[in-house]
């Protein structure tokens, strides 16, 4: 699997964290030059003191604006689902991704730090592709049982709803995909839960047939 594409939004990850962090302060607030205006004849020129309150004024929202302080995300990726084996391989991902910097840690998991304005950008994209992927699933021919996909808001429970009372290889493997689609969710927001679960229910009478979760799909399955 490529590395860099695994940090997109496109990845099927599972569980870990995500904290807010805040980045260094900018530093040496710039100061505007004052601008010097020779007044035409005939015209009367603002008193000075107006114009120094001017220019105080113009410097003070100067100095403002440049000690604005960027906001940082800091995400870590779990060893088992990164395969980064050394720091320059990590550098590669933050220059490619435009990450501020992402650190293989002893454990060998990943700490990804970003600005927050690039986080909401690969936050959106990802939901972008749940939508998609989920799209993709009703859409295959080959699992024509499923009718629809729907998911609560932190794609903690996903409602797969089938025309069948059986539950196959094929909507068991579309079971996996959501629950990489919940864990990956979780490790970018960093908003825990037990598990991600995957409810399929009969589409008429909504009755539910058969539930998987990140902790018992691997053993049921």
């Amino acid at each position: 699997m490529n590395k860099a594409s695994l940090l997109l939004p496109v990845m099927v990850l599972m569980l870990a964290g995500c904290t807010a962090a805040q980045g260094p302060e900018s530093s040496d607030a710039a100061t505007a030059a004052p601008s010097i205006e020779t007044a035409d004849e005939g015209q009367t020129s603002l008193p000075q003191g107006s114009a120094d309150g001017e220019q105080a004024q113009g410097a003070a929202e100067t100095a403002q604006e440049a000690a604005v302080v960027k906001q940082y995300r800091t995400i870590v990726i779990p060893t088992m689902y990164e395969s980064v084996t050394s720091q320059e391989e990590a550098d590669e991902i933050a220059k490619t991704n435009g990450y501020e910097s992402a650190s293989l840690e002893e454990d060998g998991s990943l700490t990804i730090v970003m600005e927050e304005d690039v986080y909401q950008q690969m936050i959106g994209e990802f939901l972008a592709s749940v939508e998609k992927g989920t799209r993709e699933i009703v859409g295959d021919g080959s699992a024509s049982s499923i009718k629809k996909i729907e998911y609560n808001d932190d794609l903690s429970v996903f409602t797969v709803s089938v025309d069948t009372d059986e539950i196959g290889i094929i909507e068991r493997q579309a079971a996996e995909e959501l629950v990489m689609y919940g864990t990956l969710y979780h490790i970018y927001t960093g908003n825990n839960v037990d598990h991600i679960q995957v409810d399929f229910v009969n589409e008429e009478s909504g009755d539910v047939i058969e539930s998987a979760d990140s902790g018992s799909l691997t053993g049921a399955y």
